[in-house]
């Protein structure tokens, strides 16, 4: 038997407790201290991008071929191997800002603006108001899950789901959404004269994404889905443009 005076006694990290063998007494953590290896590094990184790929894919898959039974699972707790709806969002408006950013395609509305004739001068407020939507834009769409909440609450009284659901639900189309304008501002990258279209197309799609929410989700009959689907898509429109507005008189007042 080991005498007591070889045993080592370590400092739990965790919660603090003295104690001894592999594993703390008192809240199960490793007593151990394993050094980070090569080894541990590459592992961990791998292990980053096998989760990146695959549950990305599960996700992004399951909301193309049946989103509304997809996000249904998945706010029942089947949730293991997908994206939560958060980080799909933001990866996605991520790439989307990166390629806005990259192929200047802020650079084809000002080119349709010089069709008109310049102003003699800009005011400071206007040009960082251009500056915040050309660099910032995309992150206004985050007004579209409080708002689409509420009219949700307020629309579908029969619906099942709590607040933090239907924000659930919202989250994830939208992060699908952004990969529509992904694929959209690659296009008008190579062909600038589609820009116009491309944004008529993405708000039918924003208008197709409510539907499918109300009618395969929320379970509203079609005629219902599509009055109430428009209803929302006006009131998402014009919330964001008084947010837009406001923003403007802000920076109109510390700028002019």
């Amino acid at each position: 038997m080991e005498s007591k005076s070889k045993i080592e006694i370590i400092k739990c990290l965790v919660c603090g407790t003295e104690d001894y063998g592999q594993f703390c007494s008192s809240c199960g953590n490793p007593l151990k201290r394993k050094r980070i290896s090569i080894a541990s590094l590459l592992g961990s990184l791998l292990d980053f991008f096998y989760n990146l790929e695959t549950k990305y894919v599960h996700t992004f898959w399951s909301l193309v071929t049946r989103p509304a039974n997809f996000i249904e699972k998945y706010i029942h707790g089947e949730r293991e191997s997908y994206y939560i709806p958060f980080k799909y969002f933001l990866l996605n408006l991520s790439i989307n800002l990166f390629i806005y950013n990259q192929f200047n395609i802020e650079k084809i509305t000002e080119e349709d603006a010089d069709l008109f004739d310049e102003p003699l001068f800009q005011l400071r407020s206007e040009e960082v108001f251009e500056k915040l939507i050309n660099n910032f834009g995309s992150f206004f769409s985050l007004l579209i899950i409080p708002v689409f909440v509420v009219c949700a609450r307020l629309l579908f009284t029969r619906v099942k789901y709590n607040l933090a659901e239907i924000a659930t639900s919202i989250t994830f189309m939208l992060g699908q959404l952004m990969l529509v304008e992904i694929l959209l501002n690659l296009g008008c990258a190579i062909f600038p004269s589609f820009y116009e279209s491309s944004r008529l197309f993405i708000m039918i799609a924003e208008v197709g994404m409510i539907f499918i929410l109300a009618h395969k989700l929320f379970l509203e009959k079609w005629y219902h889905a599509a009055w109430k689907s428009a209803f929302i898509f006006i009131a998402l429109f014009f919330s964001l443009k008084l947010v837009l507005i406001a923003t403007q008189e802000v920076l109109t007042l510390i700028y002019d």
